[in-house]
């Protein structure tokens, strides 16, 4: 099963890209099936079904998010990845309420 297919998530894939790729040196390319969001060559970003992958929080802004109901550490092939937060995501318009902790990911890939 694909992490990331557009029939699914082209509406967050649109949201997304419309606040991320204006910021300075955001590059995109596909990794894994999936749209990956880079800033200096460090991926920030990877959009999957249902949600958006943060790989750049240190701990406290991990905790923060992980302390809702909104978000887990993300599961690949049945292996915890605990560098990487995955926020679901189910509509458009909870991207926004996310937009500090996707800010905060793309300013550790830029240092």
């Amino acid at each position: 099963m694909p992490f990331y297919t557009e029939t699914e998530s082209q509406q967050v894939r649109e949201k997304f890209e419309e606040i991320v790729l204006p910021w300075p040196e955001v590059t995109k390319k596909k990794m894994f099936g999936s749209p990956t969001y880079s800033a200096r060559g460090t991926i920030f970003a990877m959009l999957v079904n249902g949600g958006i992958i943060l790989s750049q929080l240190d701990e406290a802004q991990k905790a923060a998010l992980l302390s809702g109901t909104d978000a887990e550490y993300f599961v690949a092939h049945g292996r915890v990845i605990k560098k990487w937060v995955l926020i679901r995501i189910q509509d458009t318009g909870e991207v926004e309420r996310f937009i500090p902790f996707i800010e905060a990911s793309y300013h550790r890939a830029m240092k």
